[in-house]
């Protein structure tokens, strides 16, 4: 689990700052509750957000600047979102589930996690080409629930208690079991309140016809 805390991936050495934290349970809160209803938004925000890490880590090996990859890698993958949808929701859906799979895995299996990601992410991302309302909204209620918890630790870790921060570490079930409940919750809203399109075109087409 160490080995993937966002601080090491994005290589902050003494830990996340909260304000950073605060943003994040932000965007949880949209992704969780609005995924479907602004999914133009949650899905270039997604890819940015991507497209920054992989664009650090670029920008370490070839030893440019951090923002110059974060900005370089971000804005590339926003443009994606925004050129090929469908593309982006299968990178979108299938690494939500690899990582899900890939967690599974790790617990039956130490080192098990890349034969468990592997077929999660090809499943879900073949999936969201012929279901992209249903997987884009499984995806963005998983990534706003796990947004939400752990922005809000961070917050609390450095504000209020500081043992909040590692919740997640030292108690993985009871962090499972509350990032399930809150993935339950806003996915039942997000199907419940979103429009009943199957892709953006059918969006549109409503959008023009009301």
């Amino acid at each position: 689990m160490s080995a993937l805390r966002i601080d090491r991936i994005l290589g902050i050495e003494h830990g996340v700052a909260p304000v950073l934290g605060a943003v994040v349970a932000g965007f949880g809160v949209l992704f969780l509750l609005l995924g479907w209803r602004m999914h133009r938004l949650s899905l270039v925000a997604f890819c940015f957000a991507l497209g920054a890490v992989l664009g650090l880590q670029l920008a370490r090996w070839i030893h440019l600047g951090r923002l110059w990859g974060i900005v370089g890698g971000g804005s590339a993958f926003a443009l994606l979102a925004l050129l090929a949808h469908r593309a982006a929701v299968f990178v979108l859906a299938g690494l939500v589930a690899g990582a899900v799979l890939g967690a599974g895995a790790r617990l039956v299996a130490p080192g098990g996690f890349w034969f468990g990601f592997a077929p999660g992410f090809l499943l879900a991302g073949l999936l969201s080409l012929w279901e992209l309302r249903t997987l884009f909204i499984l995806s963005t209620a998983l990534l706003g629930a796990v947004g939400m918890w752990w922005g809000g630790a961070v917050v609390a870790g450095a504000w209020i208690y500081a043992p909040a921060a590692t919740f997640h570490t030292r108690h993985p079930i009871a962090w499972a079991v509350m990032v399930g409940g809150l993935f339950l919750v806003g996915g039942s809203l997000q199907f419940k309140l979103s429009p009943k399109c199957r892709s953006w075109d059918e969006d549109d087409e409503q959008e023009e016809g009301d």
